[in-house]
């Protein structure tokens, strides 16, 4: 058989079989955004009446349809998102994560889309002469696991700001601040998005302090092996704002 008979037989099977040519009329498949996430961080991230909500959920929807691809969370923990950005399982995490040079050295970050502060919670009818961060000498103050929060409250408790630090795993909160109301801690320190919304839920508590000179620049993480991503991501953040759809979001879910 000849090389131009090989060619038109090779070019049949392939219409056959459903190759390019026979797919030339079909619109492309949308790709696909793979976002690491947990849903346990209103007003974040978090799970109502089945589905998923919250003000990153709805910011990363909107990033993603700017860069024409699909977004597709994928619920981990805290404990282990870092490294399995890392290692590749997903094309970018969000969570209210604070970029930290520690962080830096090994994920690549977005631009940051908010900066915040962090919190401090008490109840105000069981504490009511808690009105600040000097009236927290000798106080218990609860925090997450692996956190700035953690880390601030330790030192903090070294300087003798505080008297000492119960830490809760990432996804028990909750449990944080169930305790606060019950009076088993005196305080709950969080990043201010959170701390506002989990304080809203139970009667009595309120924010009594922002920590000064602690500010919380929040971004997206990605592998530093895809900076063409981050690039094309930082480009629809910057859209984002300058159109007014962040403002749209922020005010719909209470955060700066």
């Amino acid at each position: 058989m000849s090389r131009r008979t090989w060619v038109v037989a090779l070019s049949l099977l392939g219409l056959v079989c459903g190759g390019p040519q026979a797919q030339a009329g079909a619109a492309p498949e949308t790709r696909v955004l793979r976002i690491g996430t947990y849903f346990v961080n209103p007003p974040f991230e978090y799970i109502a009446d089945g589905a998923t909500v919250g003000f990153e959920v709805d910011l990363m929807n909107e990033i993603a349809a700017r860069l024409g691809r699909r977004p597709e969370f994928v619920d981990t923990r805290w404990e282990t998102m870092l490294r399995e950005m890392r290692d590749g399982r997903y094309d970018c995490i969000v969570g209210g994560i604070t970029i930290t040079p520690a962080r830096e050295k090994i994920l690549a970050w977005s631009t940051p889309y908010m900066t915040t502060t962090l919190s401090l919670v008490a109840d105000a009818e069981r504490s009511p002469a808690i009105r600040g961060i000097a009236d927290l000498k000798g106080a218990s103050v609860g925090v997450q696991a692996a956190t700035t929060d953690y880390d601030v409250a330790v030192r903090m408790r070294a300087e003798g700001e505080i008297g000492s630090v119960k830490v809760y795993p990432f996804d028990r909160i909750e449990d944080a601040m169930s305790d606060l109301a019950a009076g088993r801690i005196t305080a709950v320190m969080k990043v201010y998005p959170v701390a506002a919304w989990l304080a809203r839920k139970t009667p009595g508590l309120r924010i009594v302090a922002q920590v000064p000179g602690e500010p919380q620049p929040l971004g997206i993480g990605f592998s530093k092996a895809n900076p063409g991503l981050l690039a094309a991501v930082d480009r629809a953040l910057a859209a984002v704002k300058r159109d007014g759809a962040y403002a749209r979001l922020a005010r719909k879910w209470g955060v700066p």
